[in-house]
């Protein structure tokens, strides 16, 4: 029998197509999420204590989502309804400071103003299929970046590079495992061997393949796709774009970068011997996605 659709109810407003921002690490996922939340009646959230925790223990272990469909739906929908509350020491429009104990759990002055919800945690892109059962009209959000470059900053990132310590890169237990982009035997016998840029770019081409995937599980009023390098200069085509798809009122001043935005960056921070890690395990990926030719 057909499960009845679950109606969730966060503060007061029933939570209606919420949308979903995913990417592999460094691929620019923060950016359209901060654009997205500045929208007119949006809330995005991202990196909650209770969401993170879910994601990851479904990232890690995504044969968990299968074996208890319904159990990870209702997992995910608690962890999303506490990250979304809005209260005087959750939002991030309120002043901060002391806080009455009879106010402190109460939603705040800017909780009506919210009618539409999202979230852009780090690794949700792992756990996509899971939020799909958990939010039957959800919509998402995905963004592809040039592996080479991803793989450049998750070198510099030590929360990135922790994943990779062995104690948490425990691969006995899961296969295939796409948070580590593992797919097969012949990968993960390969594994332990790869040097930390090769690892990087490992994790990558799972990303890029699980975002395949879903194109091909989802119709375009469900999912749309954009390309890192696309957002400079092209500011306000994709806010255009994220209007027409979500229905938020984005702005394209929110889509500029103050900062270098790092296109073409591995030319000078990956050594000669991290191109040819990075190309030997996602080359092909790279030339399927048309990074290749950009050398």
């Amino acid at each position: 029998m057909k499960q009845p659709p679950y109606i969730l109810i966060v503060n007061g407003t029933k939570v209606r197509r919420p949308v979903f921002v995913l990417g592999a690490p460094h691929s620019g996922v923060g950016l359209v999420a901060r654009a997205l939340g500045k929208a007119p009646g949006f809330h995005v959230g991202a990196g909650h204590g209770a969401v993170q925790d879910a994601v990851h223990a479904l990232a890690r272990r995504p044969s968990i989502a299968e074996e208890r469909a319904q159990g990870t739906a209702s997992l995910l929908r608690a962890a999303f309804a506490e990250s979304w509350q809005l209260t005087p020491l959750t939002c991030p429009r309120c002043p901060g400071g002391p806080v009455p104990a009879r106010d402190a759990a109460a939603p705040c002055r800017h909780a009506g103003g919210v009618g539409r919800y999202g979230d852009a945690s780090p690794d949700l892109l792992y756990c996509a299929a899971a939020l799909q059962r958990a939010f039957e009209d959800a919509v998402f959000v995905q963004v592809i970046r040039d592996g080479r470059d991803v793989a450049a900053s998750m070198l510099g990132d030590e929360q990135a590079l922790s994943w990779f310590r062995p104690a948490l890169a425990n691969l006995d237990h899961e296969m295939p495992n796409p948070f580590f982009g593992i797919e097969d035997e012949k990968d993960r016998a390969q594994y332990p061997k790869l040097s930390i840029a090769a690892k990087c770019a490992m994790r990558w081409r799972g990303a890029v393949r699980l975002s395949a995937r879903l194109r091909g599980a989802l119709g375009a009023d469900r999912l749309m796709t954009l390309r890192y390098e696309d957002l400079f200069g092209g500011e306000v085509a994709t806010a255009e774009q994220l209007r027409e798809f979500t229905g938020a009122r984005v702005s394209a001043v929110e889509l500029v970068r103050s900062d270098s935005p790092g296109i073409g960056s591995w030319r000078s921070r990956l050594s000669a011997e991290q191109r040819e890690d990075v190309r030997t395990i996602a080359g092909s990926e790279l030339q399927r996605l048309g990074y290749a030719k950009q050398r």
